[in-house]
């Protein structure tokens, strides 16, 4: 099991590169999910389709790269403070879901989890469906062949970092709309109290 974190020219200069051709090879199923393809058409100039191509594929690259190092620093803090058996906490779905959301939906009014029905041996089941879920696994499928060759390890579910993204938002989302209302909460009671 690895614990160590990839050293700087193994990250940016061997992972880094094959998470880009990997990605790169994917790229119109990207651009597509993503909703650049909408956001641009389906005639942009030629010059400014391949600078955006470019420039999607380099943040998801550095998405996955950096995903890697949490998972590495997560591993290795946990080694040191001599935490115990059991399974080590997951570092990489709470960073890489929120990011990939971020980057979905620059191009799309919300990333709403869909769910179909579906049956296996015989028994129904309910499954991930829809555009943030697709885009996730198109994504997330280098770092997934890097971690079940190189590490020996499961891959990342696109489902659970679809759920994991969008439940994170949803806090966030009323964590802000509970510190707004607190907020005019005092400010009433401070305009309230000047003037009496």
């Amino acid at each position: 099991m690895h614990s160590e974190v990839p050293s700087q020219s193994y990250l940016w200069g061997v992972l880094s590169e094959r998470f880009q051709t990997a990605l790169t090879l994917r790229l119109s199923e990207i651009w597509r999910l993503s909703g650049l393809l909408e956001e641009h058409g389906t005639i942009v100039y030629e010059f400014t389709r391949e600078r955006e191509e470019k420039a999607i594929i380099d943040e998801l690259t550095g998405v996955l790269v950096r995903t890697v190092v949490q998972e590495a620093l997560a591993r290795q803090s946990a080694n040191s403070s001599g935490r115990g058996v059991g399974r080590p906490r997951d570092a990489m779905t709470p960073y890489l879901g929120p990011e990939l959301l971020t980057v979905f939906l620059r191009c799309h009014d919300s990333g709403g989890r869909q769910s179909v029905a579906t049956a296996v041996d015989g028994k129904p089941k309910q499954e991930e469906a829809g555009q943030l879920f697709e885009f996730i696994k198109a994504v997330i499928e280098p770092l997934n062949q890097y971690l079940t060759t190189e590490l020996h390890r499961a891959p990342l579910s696109a489902s659970r970092l679809a759920r994991a993204a969008l439940a994170d938002r949803l806090k966030t989302a009323r964590a802000v709309e509970r510190d707004a209302r607190a907020a005019a909460k005092r400010a009433l009671l401070q305009k309230t109290k000047s003037s009496l």
